[in-house]
Parts: C-alpha cells; sequence; structure tokens
C-alpha cells in the first residue's frame, strides 16, 4: 500500500479547522459556504498579500446567490492561528505548485484538496507536498469576484472528489459529507482520471471562447459562431483523450460544454475575469494541455492550438512559450 493510502485510511471523518487558500471566487465560495454550515468547521481563509487579508478580515465575505446573500465574517491570515486538518487549494492552476509549496511549513499532515481546472496540477502539488495526501476535485461552481471579498455564485454545481487512478476512500468520502453539509453538492469518484478530461474539454471549449469574445457563458451557447468554436475545440480534445487511452464519462464533449455553458448562463469564466483585470490565465492547462497531449500522439489541433496562442497574444504572457 502506498503511503499517501495509508495516511488517507487513518484520516477522522470529521475535520474542526479547514484552511481555503486562495481569495478569489472559488475560495470565497468554498470559505463562506464551509463557515455558514450549521454545525461547521473552523474556517481559515489564507491570502499571501497581508494587506488585502487585514481588508478581508475587517469585514464579512459575501456570496450573492438566486437565494439571497450569504455572509461569513473569518480570519484572513498569510498563515493559519493554528494546524488545519484539512487545505482546501482553490488557487488559479499556474499558482498552485507555488502556493502549495508555502503551504508546505504549516500544512502538517493535514490531507490537500485541488480544485484547480486542466491537467497536471494534482501532480505538481503532490511533488511540492510529498508527505500530503492529495484530493483531487474538479468543481462546476460558476462564482465571479464581484469585488474584494464579494461573489456572485452563479451556479450551485457538484464537486467530484477522489484521486487520479484508484477508487475513492475514507478520507474523500469525508471531504465530500463536509461539502456537501455546507450546501456544496460533492459525490466520490471510482477513478478521477475520466472527470478530469471530461472538465478539460468543457472548460478548453468554453473559456477561451468567451474570454476572446468578451461574452459570459451563456452567449457561447446562443451565439452560432461561437458555439460551432467551441464544438470544434471539444471535439479536437475528445479526439486527444481518446489517444491518450481516457475512457470518458461521456461521447458528446461538444454538447456537454454548450450544455454547461446554458447551465451558467450568467457566469464570466475565470479565463475572462483574468484577461479583464490583466492577469496570466490557465491557458497553459486547459488548450495548451490538449496540445501538448497531442502532439505527443500526432493528433491534429488546429482549433486549440490557435485558441492556445491567441489566448496568450491577449493576455501578453510571452514569457510562457507557446506549446
Amino acid at each position: 500500500m502506498a503511503k499517501g493510502e495509508a495516511l488517507a485510511e487513518a484520516r477522522p471523518a470529521t475535520f474542526a479547522h479547514v484552511a481555503v487558500i486562495g481569495p478569489g471566487a472559488i475560495g470565497v465560495c468554498v470559505a463562506v459556504r464551509l463557515a455558514s454550515a450549521d454545525a461547521g468547521p473552523r474556517v481559515t481563509l489564507i491570502d499571501r498579500d497581508p494587506d488585502r487579508a487585514a481588508r478581508l478580515s475587517a469585514r464579512p465575505l459575501r456570496l450573492r446567490t438566486a437565494d439571497g446573500v450569504v455572509e461569513a465574517r473569518l480570519p484572513v491570515r498569510t498563515v493559519p492561528d493554528a494546524p488545519p486538518d484539512l487545505v482546501v487549494l482553490a488557487t488559479k492552476a499556474h499558482q498552485a505548485r507555488g502556493a502549495a509549496a508555502e503551504a508546505a511549513a504549516w500544512i502538517g499532515s493535514a490531507p490537500i484538496v485541488t480544485l484547480q481546472n486542466g491537467l497536471g496540477v494534482t501532480d505538481e502539488v503532490a511533488a511540492a507536498l510529498p508527505e500530503a495526501v492529495v484530493v483531487t476535485g474538479v468543481t462546476y461552481q460558476a462564482a465571479t469576484m464581484v469585488a474584494e471579498g464579494e461573489v456572485q455564485h452563479a451556479a450551485n454545481i457538484v464537486t467530484h472528489l477522489g484521486y487520479l487512478g484508484r477508487p475513492a476512500d475514507a478520507l474523500a468520502e469525508a471531504v465530500a459529507d463536509l461539502f456537501g453539509r455546507a450546501g456544496l453538492p460533492a459525490r466520490v469518484a471510482a477513478d478521477m482520471t475520466p472527470i478530469v478530461w471530461w472538465k478539460l474539454l468543457v472548460n478548453a471549449a468554453i473559456n477561451p471562447v468567451a474570454a476572446l469574445a468578451g461574452v459570459a457563458n451563456g452567449e457561447v451557447a446562443r451565439r452560432r459562431t461561437l458555439s460551432a468554436l467551441a464544438s470544434v475545440l471539444a471535439e479536437e480534445g475528445q479526439a486527444v483523450a481518446r489517444a491518450e487511452g481516457v475512457r470518458l464519462p461521456g461521447d458528446d464533449a461538444a454538447s456537454a460544454a454548450l450544455e454547461t455553458a446554458r447551465a451558467t448562463a450568467a457566469n464570466r469564466c475565470s479565463m475572462l475575469q483574468d484577461l479583464d483585470a490583466g492577469r496570466p490565465t490557465e491557458i497553459a492547462y486547459l488548450n495548451g494541455a490538449i496540445v501538448r497531449v497531442a502532439d505527443r500522439h500526432g493528433v491534429p489541433v488546429p482549433a486549440n492550438r490557435a485558441a492556445a496562442a491567441l489566448v496568450r497574444q491577449v493576455s501578453d504572457r510571452r514569457e510562457d512559450p507557446l506549446p
């Protein structure tokens, strides 16, 4: 039995203190939901910016939902005041490795849940935290940051939890139960690999199209030219997954992407938010990852290659080489 598997089996079924790393839309969403749950855990939100952490600690964090506003006042720290017994990593994909490495000083024996988009994050986090158990999460939560510490929670959709290449265990079940009790629907998976790929295909279809067109998700499904481009991106990605030997959970990634765009119609995807704010995007972990795997198998992916190049050009991240 692998060390991580043995450690995971020894974990308690409840979590008294949860540290959520990342004050972005997903991080605030998860932190507020967990902190607001009946008999929920103590929650600390981790922010590497001390000035912002002080501002966020001084007032309630807020979620705007279809059912009203959910607020929670909780400590926001650069380092938690006490060791957590669960860590939720809610940074962007390109920030995950660095955030995990910084957490190594205080994470102790706590397991860590990754909630990033795209391919490769779990491996990067595991490399940065070789003693930690890493639970892979794939979330379909639709959340948009509207102001510092304030999030529009547009769609409360399921989060999948488990491991790459092996079945879920008691730890993953406990995390799913914790999320569910906080009003964040969650379920465990027998193998996260196909789920990670399916979410990759959906994001790689929606995000660059919405970001480059400057529109909310719903417009990607509504406008004919945008939906056609999103469909081609998904179809290319599906061909790459098949070449990689991934047994996807569905047969039509293009339809799934457009359905997700409709279900999250009001959401401005994270890539669009990043371009608007002049921040780096996750394109290397989405369409860029599809291109890299495609090149290994000789699968042509011209639309994904173009999408990756265009997003990088717009975000002007020239130090990140094209695939």
